[in-house]
């Protein structure tokens, strides 16, 4: 049997999911208090709204920690798109472990150099839309988006905490390839594991905000955002 859970595709600020501490590309959503999740999303969305204005234990699944947490969120109307204030996907904790994109390089006047990213220490993670599993998906999403503004959910493994960074991929920066870094996937470039105990650092929430007010603030997808 498939084992697998809601994943966290996005989380905003100040919603619900932010408040509980949820974290984005690692964590699944497995179980709503006490019914075991499948790839049914209108089963999802039911024990949600069944919780909302209560409260809605959680198991979590970590695919960086390999643990479990009960999480207690508070489903409510706060402002933004859902109740949850989140963008979940049903996916499969299968080879988990080898997803994430490792920066080994980055080329200077690169569009990677632009956005910010640190050689060594940062992994690409997906975007909103699709996580990375290999690196065919992420050219993929490269090449839809020449010349164009592409957010990047990016982990640094230093920090333990994830931003979302914004690339403008483009072939006339003067070097190779789109986004102008070295980039690897594989045994040798998993995300290691985690030094520090499990928690939604201060980092990562004030990155996440930080990104998230710089961005757009379009509602996701109906069929992506949890109700």
């Amino acid at each position: 049997v498939e084992e697998g859970g809601f994943r966290i595709f996005k989380v905003n600020p100040g919603s619900p999911a932010f408040e509980a501490g949820l974290e984005v590309f690692f964590d699944f959503i497995v179980e709503i208090n006490g019914a075991r999740m499948d790839s049914d999303q209108n089963f999802f969305f039911q024990k949600i709204q069944e919780s909302e204005n209560g409260k809605a234990k959680l198991i979590v699944y970590n695919i960086r920690t390999h643990t479990s947490r009960e999480v207690v969120v508070m489903p409510r109307r706060w402002g933004g798109a859902g109740l949850l204030g989140a963008v979940v996907r049903y996916d499969s904790l299968d080879n988990a472990d080898n997803q994430g994109i490792r920066v080994l390089d980055v080329f200077e006047n690169s569009p990677a150099q632009l956005a910010g990213l640190t050689p060594h220490e940062d992994y690409l993670l997906g975007t909103t839309e699709v996580m990375f599993r290999d690196m065919d998906e992420l050219v993929e999403i490269v090449n839809l988006c020449i010349n164009t503004k592409m957010q990047i959910y990016v982990y640094n493994s230093e920090t333990e905490a994830i931003r979302e960074v914004t690339i403008v991929p483009n072939t006339r920066w003067g070097g190779e390839g789109a986004i102008g870094a070295d980039i690897r996937t594989g045994l040798l470039h998993r995300i290691p594991a985690p030094r520090r105990a499990f928690g939604y650092s201060a980092a990562s929430a004030a990155a996440s905000a930080a990104s998230t007010q710089a961005a757009e603030a379009s509602a996701a997808p109906a069929q992506a955002s949890a109700p």
